[in-house]
Order: C-alpha cells, then structure tokens, then sequence
C-alpha cells in the first residue's frame, strides 16, 4: 500500500514541472503582476521598529506601567551626550563657552537656519530635533539659595561668564559640592560632563488621539472661572476616570534621522570636546546601521552564491534561476507584510535567511538532479520530469516541516515573534510554490548544457586542463602562493575567508566524487568508528551546554573599539552609566505624596539601593531628595536640615517653594496633583542576567519599604519600570518562548517524518542528524563561555530547517531505492550517489554564504553567521557520515519484507 502511494507520489510530481510549462504564460504574468503590487507595498508602505516596547502587547504589564510613567512624566527615551573637554577641564572658560554655545543651539535649533551641515557636507534636517523636549547642562541647571524665608533657583553657572580665576574656582567648587548633580551632569574629576538632551519619543498620542475634555458635549462649568482665586480654589476628584493613551510607534528610521541631526549640531564643537553618545535614540541609530550593514553582507552572500553555483554547475542559468527564485519569495513575503500594516524588526534578516535557506536547497536539489540526468543522456524536458519525480516528494516534505517548525511560534507573547513566524511560514511556503511552478518555466527557458566532446571546449575548461597538467608539488605550491597574496591584499579576517572559501571550493569540485564512493565503504566497514567519533562529538557539545548560558550586554555586542562601544564604556566608567530605570509610585490619591512617611520611604529605599548594589547603581534622585534639599538650603544650609520634616504642611510648603521659582525641574518629579511621583535610577551597563537579578532584589526591597503602607493607602502602587526592565522581560519572554516553540518544532517534525518514512524506528534514526548541528553550535558557544543572546537563541529554525532538508532528501530516496532494490547495500550506494552532491553543494553554498554575516559590526548577528555556518558543515558531515552509519548498524526495513540487510561495500 505504501508502496503504492509513494509511487503515484513520484507519478505526480515527474507531472508537475510539464503542467506548469503548459500553462507558463499565465502563470509568469500573473507572478509578475503580483510581485510588481508587491513591491511597491515593501518600498512605500514597510516600517521598522526594534524598540523594546515593541515586542510586547499594549496591554502586557511592562507597557501599561510604562506608558503610565509617560503619560505623567513624559519619555525615558533620552540622549546623553558625555563629552571631555580637550582643555582638561569642564569648568574652564572656554569649556563653559563651548558648552553654552552648544546648548543654546540644542534649545534653540530653529534659528539654526541652513548655516549647520551633515557629515556629508549637505544641510541638516534640522527639523528631525523637533523631538526635544529639554535640554540640560552645566550652563543651565540651577542651585538652590536663600535670602531669609525666600528661595532663589539661580544657574549654577551664570549667563555672563565672569572674568578671574578664581571665581571659576568658586563654579566649580561650588558645582562639585553639589551630590545630585555628581555623575550625572558632570565627573568628579572635572574632565568630562554632559548634556541630557530629553525627547519625546515613545510619549506623542497617536495622531487621531482626541482628549475627552476636547470632544462634543464637553464644557467647563463655572467653577473654573475662579481659578485666579487660587489652587485652594482647585478640587481633584480622585475618583475621575484617566483617559488611556495611544502612542505613535516610533521606528528605526525616525531614530536614525534624529540622531544624524543631532549629530550635526554638536559635531560643530569637536574641536573643544570629544563627544560620546550614549542612550537609547543613538543605539537605535546604531541598529538601523547594521541593518544598512546587512543588505551590504547579503550582497557579498549573493555573490559569494553566484560564484559558487557557476563553478559547481558550470551554467549561468544554474546561477540565475535560482536567485530570482530567491528574490520572488523575499519580495512576496516583505510586501504582504507592508500591506497588511504590520511592523518589521531585526528579525527581518533572520527570516530572509530561512527563505534563502529554503529556496537555494529546493533549487540545488533540483538542478543538481536535472544535470545529472542530462549527462546519463536524457533530453531536456524528460532529465526536468525525472528531477521533480524525485525531489518533489522531499521537497514538500521539507516545507511542511520547516513551515510547521516556524508556525509553532506564533502563540510567543512577543509580537515580533509572532511576525516572524507568520513571515517565515509564508517565506518558507512561497519558496517551495516558486520552486515547483516557477523554476520548471524558467529551466524551460534557458537550463544548465551538457558537455559534448566534439565542441572545443571553452576558455574555463582550457585553464582547468592546464592547471591538472602541473604537477602536484607544483599546484602545492601556487595554492599556498595564492592564500597568502589574498591574505596579504585584503587582511587576516577577509582574506583567509576568500581563501577559505577557494580552498573548500577546490576541494569540492577535484574531490566529491572520490569523496562520495568512498562514503558507502566507509559506512559499511568503519560505523563503529562513526559512531564513535560522533558520540564523543554529542557528549562534548551536551556537557557544554549545560554550560551555556542567556545574557545580553549592550556593549559586548559590538566590536571592540566601535564607536558605541567605547561610548558606553566612557559613560559607565567616567559618569553615572548608560542605562537608567524608573520606580513609580501612585498613591490614587490627591496629595498623598506630601505624606512624610511616603517621602522617608522614598529616601529609605534610595539608600538601601545605593548601599547594597555599588556596582550596578551610579545614583538614585527623587523627590525625597529635592525635598531634603529645600529644607536644608531654607535653615541656613545646615546639615541637620539635609532630611524629610515630620509634617505634611511644611513638605507642601517647601514644594510651593520651589514650584514657584523652578516648576519645570518640580514638573519632572512629581504629578501637579502630587499623587505620582518617581525615582530615577541610573546604572551602568551589564548583562542581562545581572539586570534580571538586580531587578528581583530591587522588587524584594520595595515590598519590604513599602509593604507596610498598604494599610494606610490601601490604593498605593510601587513599579519598577523603563526600557531596561522591559528589555529585561523582553529577554526572559524571548528565551522561554524559543525554547518551548523549538521542542514543539522538534515534536511536530518528529510526528511528520515518522509518518513520511512509516517506521518508527526509521524516524528515531532520522531525527540524530537533525538535532547534532543545533546541539554542536550551543554546546560550542558553552564551551567557548559565550552567552546566548536574542539572535543566537533565534538561529535554531534555521539550522533545523537545513538539517531537516537534507535529511528528508536522502531518506525520502533511501527508502524509494530500498523498495526497488531491496538491497540495503545498493539502496545506500544509489542514495549517496544521488543525493549526495546535492548535499555537498547546498551545504557549500550556504554554509559559505551564511558565514559573511561574521563580518558584521553587531555580534549577535556575526554569531549568527559564524556559529550558523559551522552547523551548516557538522549537518553535512552528519548526513554523509553519521546517517549512513546508522542506517548499517541498525539496518531499519521500513516495513519492507525480503530486504537484503547484508552491507559489504
């Protein structure tokens, strides 16, 4: 019965590639119609954003609270701009010229006019700065005084610089005397400093918002009329409903054009300070260029495949086909993604890699098979029929698996995830469709010749029969000669991989038909050895992955010496860190934060954190601290006044205070109804598995502060939120839903290959060499004591997806040539003749092409490629060597009777 179906399989599908030529007119006009509508939808309508807030749902946690915090406080999304003055010191006068120069065009950058160029000489688009919200600096932050009962807020450094010495002695020693400010605005050692340059990124209401209090039917009553009478005059109602915000999505491209503007104001003063910028708008900016960086590594991986398919098939139509092919499938995905609204991420390249996995291994299947054919003498269309007859059947069930694999992902938590599965599905589906309907038109047109010994062959061909008639020491020699030219003229890292990639080719080429007869041989009289040699491999990569572990850390995913990386580490080790959190709290009531004990608690907190994590907080600032502040400047700037007073009407009347001489500093720290206020947290990068744990204790040591409260305000709310702690839980969310989305792929393609091959046993064997490449790659990052990070964890499906492929392939056939021969012995010579060169060229295309992306500026991308493109060379080893083995020790029938299982080759 099997036996049956796999043959009226076989019949359909040698059918396949003649329908479709029947019908090649319509099916070309309307793939053209399709991918021209397409198109325009990817170039007018695609969005990229890889924002952390992003990934999770509106209604997740991580956003309601965040959002809470930006409706009340404005964004987190803050630039800060840590520059060293060349003259050694942040408070001399030409430091404090440049400075103030610089932040009046920062404030001010409307007057800028056309005078300010970009990097290329041509005239900024000044107006991307329309985001600032505030810019703060030693020019302009303000100090605390007092004349009797009355509160001055004066700069810190006057608007007329004065003229000695020693009164800018007086500045700064005034300045560093001044803790709140220490870290944040400028260094102890008075060598670097910064601007704060805040924004409203993430916090501008969607643009059909309409607030409440502006719709139809709504009007003020007359109580408003008196608000001259004073706040006494003022009531909140606590019990009010708050109207939900939406927020614009602010992507790569809108972070990337701020930055670049930003850049060509201050770029301006480089001649005084040497700037590095820091936060989340400029890392944003740094991914947008990788991205850029990408496209560039995809067209050295197009290449790369252009030159490896022409010298495997020795035809440009072997070449272009399959590329096209590629092309379709990318365009098709990217424009109903653009159509249908959906925003990309840095997922996109992940996705455009398993299409081009998919597509490349579908159409090297084919054109391998097909010129095989044709050199055994059969006529174009019957060598075309014969190919599909025999890959079609592995072909669908290879994209069933892959795109089950991709599938199992769309219930992550994570949007983007849920996108790039649903991506990838579809990629991975229209991949096989152009494969089978599309490549049979095109191979139709213009296929892969066959060599005739009565033509004079070509100029390729005539060097290749001079450089055989060398002699062996002599080729040695030119080889050696030639890696080292290349490593001499392009450098260690790209020269030894052109080299690399020469060598292996060479290799392939001169090498896989020796290499392919002796496999069989091989597998039937050293599988022990096999099997041995692989085992030592699996124990080795299991004992380093229970080494491996998950962490991210901003500034170890970029090269060493990189402009952001050095910008970090200047920030972390010379001011108060890159990277800040925000506890929140709301006590849903009016006034509520006025309450001493709320404010003790407050500070009470803030010094448990400072004192328990040195290493991760830099400093803490909050209204405790502009409270104590107040009062102590209030009492002659005596010391014991540094502290929260026991009564509610004084806090309330030192905070009318200071709101009257400084309200924008008082808008930034707590709510004009004083019920929310919040605390800053700066800390210095780290990964995140440190953060994660930083974050656990941080929550333990509020509910300790703060739990007693619940009794008095039963309503009070205390959340740690920003972009870091939701990054956090974006990690967390990212590495549970990947493992659990990978053991159900592994389930589910477990489930269809038992079913394919109809033998249990068949299909354990079968699952080996699948499970080896992805076990190999993390159990090496184990041993290698690198971390799992949110690319890595993602390269799974696509290791999987070639591994599955592959595998298919040879089984599919191998039992195909069992139930003709019923002989194993010739059943696995047969296989490996005739799959195996497909295995060896789409490993060699893709296992090269993939490794350019270790070139990349962002390492979790250049993991990517180096770790994906190792497991794409242990796969093939798997399948030529390892599958074999194990199909002569365990000698699986497939349900056949009869079957010779004597192996002696």
């Amino acid at each position: 019965m099997m036996e049956k179906w796999f043959d009226s399989l076989n019949e359909y599908f040698a059918g396949v590639p003649l329908r479709a030529i029947r019908f090649k007119w319509a099916i070309l006009l309307t793939t053209l119609a399709l991918t021209l509508f397409l198109l325009f939808g990817a170039l007018t309508r695609t969005s990229i954003n890889t924002a952390a807030n992003s990934f999770l749902d509106r209604s997740d946690p991580a956003i309601v609270a965040l959002d809470k915090f930006r409706r009340q406080f404005g964004s987190d999304d803050s630039v800060f701009l840590v520059y060293r003055a060349k003259d050694g010191d942040v408070f001399s006068r030409p430091s404090l010229e440049t400075l103030q120069a610089l932040t009046d065009d920062l404030e001010n950058w409307r007057e800028l006019g056309d005078q300010v160029k970009d990097a290329n000489g041509q005239t900024a688009a000044l107006d991307d700065l329309r985001h600032i919200r505030r810019v703060q600096s030693l020019s302009n932050i303000r100090v605390q005084s007092a004349d009797g009962d009355t509160l001055h807020s004066n700069r810190l450094v006057p608007r007329q610089l004065p003229d000695s010495p020693a009164e800018f002695a007086a500045i700064k020693a005034q300045a560093l005397a001044q803790k709140d400010y220490r870290l944040a605005f400028y260094s102890p050692d008075g060598q670097y400093a910064a601007v704060l340059i805040q924004t409203d990124f993430g916090a501008v209401p969607v643009k059909d918002y309409v607030p409440k209090v502006n719709g139809d039917g709504v009007a003020l009553d007359d109580s408003f009329g008196d608000v001259a009478g004073g706040a006494d005059t003022l009531k909140f109602d606590d019990s009010a409903e708050v109207q939900t915000i939406q927020y614009e999505k602010v992507d790569n491209f809108v972070y990337a054009r701020f930055v670049k503007a930003l850049k060509a104001v201050y770029q301006r003063y480089d001649n005084d300070f040497e700037f590095y910028s820091v936060g989340y708008p400029p890392l944003m900016e740094f991914v947008q260029q990788v991205l850029q960086q990408s496209a560039g590594l995809n067209l050295g991986m197009i290449l790369i495949n252009v030159l490896l398919l022409w010298v495997l098939f020795r035809s440009f139509s072997a070449v272009l086909w399959p590329l096209l092919i590629v092309l379709f499938s990318i365009v098709w995905v990217t424009g109903a993604v653009a159509w249908a609204g959906k925003s990309l991420s840095t997922m996109i390249s992940l996705t455009v890699m398993l299409v081009f996995v998919c597509c490349m291994a579908d159409c090297i299947h084919v054109i391998s098979i097909y010129q095989a054919r044709r050199q055994q003498g059969d006529h174009h269309r019957q060598a075309l029929s014969d190919a599909y007859a025999t890959a079609g059947l592995p072909m669908l069930i290879t994209s069933i698996t892959n795109m089950t694999g991709t599938f199992s992902l769309i219930s992550s938590e994570l949007y983007p995830i849920r996108v790039f599965a649903a991506m990838s599905t579809l990629g991975v589906g229209l991949a096989y469709l152009f494969s089978v309907l599309l490549l049979p038109i095109l191979l139709d047109f213009w296929h892969p010749g066959v060599a005739d010994a009565s033509v004079k062959p070509g100029w390729t061909r005539r060097i290749a029969n001079r450089w055989l008639a060398l002699s062996v020491p002599v080729r040695t020699a030119c080889g050696i000669g030639y890696v080292g030219l290349v490593m001499l003229a392009l450098g260690l890292s790209v020269g030894g991989y052109i080299a690399l990639i020469s060598v292996l080719t060479y290799g392939v080429v001169r090498g896989q038909k020796r290499l392919l007869t002796a496999v069989p041989r091989l597998a039937s009289r050293q599988f022990r050895l096999s099997l041995l040699l692989f085992g030592i491999l699996v124990a080795a990569c299991w004992y380093g992955e229970s080494q491996l572990r998950i962490d991210s850390n901003v500034t170890e995913l970029t090269r060493e010496g990189s402009s952001i990386r050095v910008a970090y580490q200047t920030a972390d080790s010379k001011m108060a860190g890159t990277q800040n959190m925000e506890i929140m709290l709301d006590t849903k009531t009016a006034d509520g934060i006025l309450d001493p004990k709320i404010l003790t608690r407050i500070d009470k907190l803030q010094q448990k954190i400072a004192e328990k994590y040195p290493d991760q907080v830099s400093r803490t600032y909050s209204l405790a601290n502009l409270v104590k502040d107040t009062y102590r400047v209030l009492n002659e700037d005596r010391p014991e006044f540094y502290r929260i007073p026991d009564s509610q009407p004084m806090v309330a009347q030192l905070l009318y205070l200071f709101n009257s001489v400084n309200p924008a500093d008082r808008r930034g720290i707590v709510s004009d109804d004083y019920s929310q206020s919040h605390i800053s947290v700066n800390v210095y990068s780290a990964g995140s598995s440190q953060y994660q744990a930083f974050f656990d204790e941080v929550n333990r040591e509020i509910e300790q502060v703060f739990g007693d409260m619940k009794a008095e305000l039963p309503n009070l709310e205390v959340t740690l939120t920003g972009t870091v702690p939701l990054a956090m839980r974006t990690q967390a969310i990212i590495a549970h839903s990947q493992y659990d989305g990978f053991l159900l792929a592994l389930g589910v393609i477990s489930v269809i290959i038992f079913l394919t091959l109809g033998s249990v046993q068949a299909g354990l064997l079968s699952l080996i060499p699948n499970v080896i490449p992805a076990l190999f790659t993390y159990g090496l990052m184990g041993l290698l004591d690198i971390p799992l990070d949110t690319d890595t964890l993602l390269l799974a499906p696509v290791i999987i997806g070639l591994a599955v492929d592959d595998t298919i392939h040879f089984m599919t056939h191998y039992r195909q040539a069992l139930i003709k021969t019923r002989q194993m012995a010739e059943a696995l010579r047969e296989t490996i003749e005739e799959v195996g060169p497909s295995i060896l060229f789409t490993g060699m295309v893709l296992g090269l092409g993939f490794s350019i992306q270790g070139f990349s500026d962002y390492l979790g991308t250049a993991k990517m490629g180096i770790f994906g493109g190792l497991a794409i060379f242990v796969g093939i080893l798997c399948e030529l060597f390892l599958l074999p083995a194990l199909l002569v020790a365990f000698k699986p029938k497939f349900g056949l009777k009869q079957v010779d299982t004597t192996v002696n080759l």
